[in-house]
């Protein structure tokens, strides 16, 4: 996998951008205020911010048409030359309007990193590696974040610190950037595959997982998990030994808040846990047996050569096997209410009063083929790969494949995008973006050196021959560094713990510390005692956000949409992000010249109690599921009720 690893990293160069472009930004507007003679006139922070939030927001609403119709690789090619244009041209800027020209460029190029580097690492990576990987940009963040402030101490310590290379030094490391993109990076193979391109996702996919890799297998086996999991529970394995209703009783404060899909995927996780831990080879979860841990099991080589012999028989003449393989994973298919078994109470009502084991034997009714008026064929079954072929061998009557671009066809991106469970999704990972920027914790990562000047801990090292400033700026990459292990904490655990528990267990933390520095501020005597407890209090306050808050949301927002509507609702929530970023940005300094700092963060520490009640009822858990499985039951669970 270590080619899937370094195409995460390659691509979270980006990120790295973003986050040298976040610490410089600030510095340099204190310098370019004077040489524009800008003193009495609007606020240079402020009209860069906006500059760069408008061209961010401008590309954010076309990125979804855009990387649906280019691909992924080429939008981030876009990206890097966005952000290596308007890096050349703030080195020149001879004037403030170059220089807002250039911001603006570099806040589009921003734009499209931010949509769609989440997209391509999920895509791309295997779903036990992806909370891992999917937390790569924010350590790549935090390490452009490190080499900024280096680069602006140093230029502090001079008599006149030029500040167009501390914002235009992003010129070089984005050449770097379209270098890789463009000689290294493969295009994501679910998006060939959207495309009908199949050789072409058949050697990207090779390249990703390795040339020893049997890509096969990965297909065959990382597909439907849904009428798998069915078949398994008409067998009698069951998912839960306790439904819904038995974990909690319909009376309760919970059970009317919380969405089924918690507990229906925490369940699984329960039993999928139970399962590998319990046995050998996991029966009960197919999808999971070939590529979590090849390492440790035992397979049957028996039951293996079967399957490949199945799927050696369709992969002749020129990869139909392939097509079939992967279009059992994109293919759309309508179910037939008449042979639904949800009742009129709906599936949201049924899952709370009958349980999982019921929910997920029901939804093998809907393992059905749909009858093609226009074709008069039958459409592609939603079953595995493997199983389709031998019912195809079978009974080669009941079937037709279907080619990727007529499955396109049958349903358009925004039709997806109007499905119950794709809404139901996207307004989860709108509020969750919303509320990550209302947190304002990004605000106060951009003003630390403002923050520690005002707070005093400046004073704390005044013994060390800096002036105040150079030193807030010193403490401030300081505290950058220090979150490096606590991101990588995050990224061991994100695929161990799930994203839940991590939200779960630090949000209450970071809640704790932005009160803890409310209160050191509003109580604050002068003294050396409440510059070192508000120091602390930021610092955890900083890592517990790394570990949470700050990498899950676009975590979570690239894993529970559909791939056909995946770049589409990716940019509603970027959208929010960048929406609420801005609103932040303008509401700080307004509280802080009205409610002061500590006033700030005791509302920044109520706003964080809005999506720690929204992760604990609302947001299901995803870890090491499948991207087709996640966006199948999202689906599901909210199909229109059938009236008998």
């Amino acid at each position: 996998m270590m080619s899937t690893v370094f195409s995460a990293v390659v691509v979270s160069i980006g990120y790295t951008l973003l986050g040298w472009d976040f610490a410089a930004l600030l510095e340099a507007n204190r310098h370019m205020v004077k040489e524009f003679e800008l003193d009495t006139g609007p606020s240079i922070e402020g009209i860069t911010v906006a500059v760069s939030a408008f061209g961010a927001i401008v590309i954010t609403i076309f990125s979804g048409s855009l990387l649906d119709w280019l691909g992924r690789r080429a939008i981030l090619v876009h990206s890097s030359l966005l952000l290596s244009l308007g890096g050349f041209l703030m080195l020149w800027s001879p004037n403030i309007y170059i220089l807002l020209l250039a911001r603006l460029i570099v806040g589009s190029g921003s734009g499209l990193v931010f949509t769609c580097v989440p997209i391509y690492i999920s895509e791309t990576s295997p779903p036990n590696m992806r909370g891992l990987l999917g937390t790569m940009p924010q350590f790549m963040f935090f390490v452009g974040t490190i080499f900024s402030y280096c680069l602006i101490f140093w230029l502090t310590l001079m008599s006149s610190p030029k500040w167009r290379i501390m914002i235009g030094a992003i010129f070089a490391p984005s050449i770097v950037y379209l270098a890789l993109l463009v000689y290294y990076l493969p295009e994501s193979p679910r998006w060939l595959v959207s495309e009908g391109k199949i050789s072409e996702a058949r050697v990207c996919l090779q390249w990703l997982r390795g040339k020893k890799h049997d890509i096969s297998g990965t297909i065959v086996e990382g597909v439907d998990f849904i009428s798998d999991t069915a078949i398994g529970t008409v067998q009698g394995q069951s998912l839960s030994g306790l439904t819904s209703s038995q974990i909690w009783p319909q009376n309760t404060f919970y059970w009317h808040l919380s969405d089924p899909l918690v507990d229906l995927l925490g369940s699984i996780h329960e039993t999928m846990s139970e399962t590998i831990t319990g046995s050998r080879r996991n029966s009960f979860f197919p999808v999971f047996n070939s590529f979590y841990f090849p390492e440790h099991e035992h397979r049957d080589d028996n039951s293996d050569q079967q399957t490949r012999e199945v799927y050696s028989a369709g992969e002749a003449n020129n990869g139909d096997g392939l097509r079939t393989s992967l279009l059992s994973q994109t293919a759309n298919v309508e179910v037939n209410d008449t042979n639904t078994s949800f009742t009129s109470e709906g599936s949201s009502s049924y899952l709370r009063r009958h349980g999982t084991q019921e929910f997920m034997a029901s939804l093998h009714d809907h393992d059905i083929e749909e009858e093609d008026e226009e074709t008069g064929g039958m459409a592609l079954p939603h079953q595995p790969a493997y199983r389709y072929m031998e019912n195809t061998r079978r009974h080669p009557s009941r079937y037709r494949i279907l080619r990727l671009s007529e499955t396109a066809d049958m349903k358009s991106k925004w039709r997806v995008l109007l499905q119950p469970g794709t809404r139901h999704a996207l307004c989860y990972g709108i509020l969750i973006q919303a509320l990550q920027q209302s947190a304002g914790i990004s605000v106060l990562l951009r003003y630390t050196p403002e923050i520690l000047k005002q707070v005093g801990v400046v004073s704390l090292f005044s013994d060390i021959g800096l002036s105040p400033h150079s030193t807030s700026i010193l403490i401030s990459a300081l505290n950058a560094l220090l979150m490096l292990p606590c991101i990588t904490a995050a990224m061991l655990l994100m695929d161990v713990c799930g994203r839940r528990a991590l939200i779960l267990a630090t949000t209450p933390i970071l809640i704790l510390s932005l009160s803890v520095m409310s209160l050191s501020t509003l109580l604050d005597t002068g003294s050396l005692e409440c510059a070192i407890l508000f120091h602390l209090a930021l610092t955890i306050c900083f890592c517990s956000y790394v570990v949470g808050l700050g990498p899950i949301p676009n975590i979570l927002c690239s894993e529970i949409f559909p791939t056909q509507a995946r770049a589409t609702c990716m940019s509603f929530c970027s959208l929010s992000f960048w929406f609420g970023g801005l609103l932040s940005s303008y509401c700080f300094p307004v509280m802080l010249s009205t409610i002061g700092l500590g006033g700030a963060c005791g509302i920044y520490a109520l706003v964080c109690c809005i999506p720690l009640f929204l992760v604990y009822y609302r947001i299901p858990e995803t870890r090491s599921l499948n991207l087709e499985l996640i966006a199948d039951i999202f689906k599901l669970s909210r199909q229109p009720p059938y009236v008998q």
